[in-house]
């Protein structure tokens, strides 16, 4: 009964024809040891090293108990790991006691095999809305689990049956259009949700048919562009079985990245959460000194991107990107023909708010517009959709303004190569079933 169970579930994500390939191409991927899955993994910490990226790698528990010096060693030539579940199965379905005790003993399998994690991937990206709950109560510092997909594959060139299977693909990992939301980590209950982004390795060579690296790195390098001109992030996800198909690829995404200048941001799950939390206690300080100039203090790091349009200061500027100014110092004073800050009405919704203060600007609430360049009366009914017709109504704004960037160091946009590792034989590809037998819903 569990084995159909299983075979329905996979099913649902597949379709059985996808299913039975996928069957088919297990031997190809996995041995009965771990020597052809490690010699993958060899491949792309070493093409990983040489591009001067570092992965993260989402691994379930019991796939690490049963591997833990494999992993450790790839720990200590800098691989990062975040948890992957204690076993490979749908945590969308489960109740939050369950996924509770489910991430208690993973935390306590990685504790026990000596290998550091910095965050939590779900397996098939699924999530309920008791997961955040979950993870909050865990502490962990970040989810990487839910997903965007960017409209960069021409539906055209590929049979009608692959399409149906793309589009299966997106509606199992219940994904976002890119278009419609800006793709950015978010704060929950005190932990980063980190968007990873479709197509990946497996929407593209399992569901499109893709095998051509070349196609492959058109359709990662069409992300990069789009997440570049947005200041956004492109979270990659490579999964290491697909490494000697995508290499080619990953080469070229990272290649691409060091062309740009403002540059991209080439960080691990980790590193992204962190700056995220530490960006949010970021303020500036701003006090008026009369005839349209003011005395700034930015209260932020060193590496923050202090930005400015039309307006001038005391201090060293350099031109930045649409046109924006980087202030190099922390204190200076500005000329500005109005407050630099946005004004929005006292009926804005805190949601507003937030998501202004979560985009480096400062806001006021007040009911006198003729003080601000840019005053806001309209976001009492704020929603999420509404985040992304915002942000390009401010871009188009010619109001001076003064804002903290996304990303530290002056860099445009972000890039994150992640993978995930479910498996490392065969052994341990057969022994899914029987976990979800033993483990699916209780301990």
């Amino acid at each position: 009964m569990i084995v159909l169970m299983n075979v329905k579930f996979l099913s649902k994500s597949r379709g059985i024809k996808n299913l039975f390939l996928r069957f088919l191409s297990v031997p190809k991927r996995f041995g009965l040891t771990s020597k052809k899955f490690d010699k993958l993994l060899n491949k792309y910490s070493m093409l990983a090293d040489r591009l001067g990226c570092v992965p993260t790698f989402a691994i379930t528990a019991v796939t690490l108990k049963r591997h833990p010096e494999l992993a450790r060693e790839l720990g200590r030539r800098g691989i990062e790991f975040a948890i992957h579940g204690y076993i490979h199965t749908d945590y969308g379905v489960l109740p939050l006691e369950e996924q509770v005790k489910h991430f208690k003993r993973a935390i306590h399998t990685f504790q026990e095999c000596r290998l550091p994690f910095t965050g939590f991937r779900a397996p098939f990206l699924r999530t309920n809305g008791q997961t955040p709950q979950a993870l909050s109560h865990l502490a962990f510092p970040y989810d990487s689990s839910h997903s965007v997909h960017w409209d960069v594959v021409d539906q055209a060139k590929y049979a009608r049956d692959s399409w149906r299977e793309y589009e299966r693909l997106l509606a199992f990992y219940q994904t976002r259009k890119a278009g419609e939301y800006p793709v950015l980590p978010r704060t929950h209950d005190g932990f980063v949700e980190i968007p990873v982004s479709i197509p990946d390795d497996e929407a593209m060579i399992e569901r499109l048919g893709i095998t051509d690296g070349r196609e492959i790195s058109d359709v990662w390098v069409n992300i990069l562009q789009r997440a570049y001109d947005r200041g956004e992030l492109f979270t990659l996800q490579l999964h290491p079985e697909r490494i000697s198909l995508c290499e080619t690829a990953l080469a070229n995404v990272i290649d691409k990245a060091a062309q740009y200048k403002p540059t991209v941001w080439v960080a691990t799950l980790k590193e992204i959460a962190e700056w995220w939390k530490q960006r949010e206690n970021f303020t500036l300080d701003i006090d008026a000194s009369g005839n349209n100039v003011y005395q700034i203090h930015a209260n932020c790091s060193e590496r923050a991107t202090v930005l400015l349009r039309h307006g001038r200061v005391n201090v060293a500027t350099a031109p930045w990107f649409h046109g924006y100014e980087t202030v190099m110092a922390r204190d200076f004073i500005l000329e500005s023909p109005a407050r630099p800050v946005i004004g929005v009405g006292p009926d804005s919704s805190p949601v507003a708010v937030k998501f202004l203060q979560s985009e480096g600007y400062a806001v006021e609430k007040s009911d006198q517009a003729e003080n601000y360049g840019l005053f806001l009366s309209d976001l009492a009914e704020f929603q999420e959709a509404d985040e992304k017709p915002l942000a390009e109504k401010l871009e188009k704004s010619g109001a001076p303004l003064l804002r903290y960037w996304r990303w530290p160091d002056q860099a445009r946009s972000a890039l994150s190569v992640t993978g995930d590792i479910d498996s490392i034989t065969l052994i341990d590809f057969a022994l899914r079933i029987w976990e979800n037998s033993k483990y699916h819903g209780r301990f």
